[in-house]
């Protein structure tokens, strides 16, 4: 496996692009290479985490105790700060490219994500028809991130204590030297990486282990 530098995204990007390819080709001897389909896959995990470090801070795994009790549900709501940031697309930076940060949290937390309120929905006069209508009492509401869990509830509230962490930095506007979102860079990044249309910047921070 290759060895990358995590402080330099362009380099996560490369071997993230070099995994999938990888990935694809494997893909022509399905059941074949159980074991490193398993290992590859876990890698690419890896390095999708890395490439999505939220304000540059790496993750401490969640440590879950033992299931104790019966099952429940939880959920929080977590409000977009629209008023104070009213031209930021928090939306977007939430769900990313194809819904991929959004997804990307959920596998992390075991957590539904869904983004609810007023301005949730692309379509504006879909979402004015749709107010006050039974199932969509959501549009009455300001625009919030809803978190659901099902676990025991010792797990469960470690789990939507995750997430609530998770989706608060999202919250939180964050931009580059250059003026740019540096998430949002890097969601794009990862859309390219994933249509092919991803060029290898360069081979720093690649290296055959020792």
């Amino acid at each position: 496996m290759f060895r990358m530098d995590s402080n330099n995204t362009h380099s996560i990007a490369d071997y993230l692009a070099q995994l999938l390819k990888d990935r694809k080709q494997l893909a022509a001897f399905p059941s074949v290479f159980v074991h490193v389909e398993r290992l590859l896959d876990e890698e690419i995990g890896k390095v999708r985490s890395n490439l999505f470090q939220i304000n540059g801070g790496a993750k401490e795994p969640m440590n879950l105790p033992e299931p104790s009790g019966d099952t429940v549900s939880l959920s929080e709501k977590v409000y977009v700060p629209v008023k104070e940031h009213p031209d930021f697309n928090f939306v977007g930076r939430i769900l990313g490219p194809r819904g991929m940060t959004a997804k990307q949290l959920e596998q992390e937390t075991c957590c539904k994500i869904m983004v609810r309120g007023k301005g949730s929905m692309r379509d504006k006069t879909k979402e004015d028809q749709n107010r006050g209508k039974p199932n969509w009492e959501h549009l009455n509401d300001e625009l919030h991130v809803l978190i659901t869990v099902e676990d025991t509830e010792n797990r469960a509230k470690v789990k939507l204590q995750r997430a609530t962490d998770e989706i608060r930095k999202l919250l939180v506007p964050s931009v580059g030297n250059d003026g740019e979102d540096e998430l949002k860079k890097r969601q794009l990044m990862e859309l390219a990486i994933i249509n092919g249309t991803y060029r290898d910047s360069s081979s720093r921070g690649l290296v055959m282990p020792q």
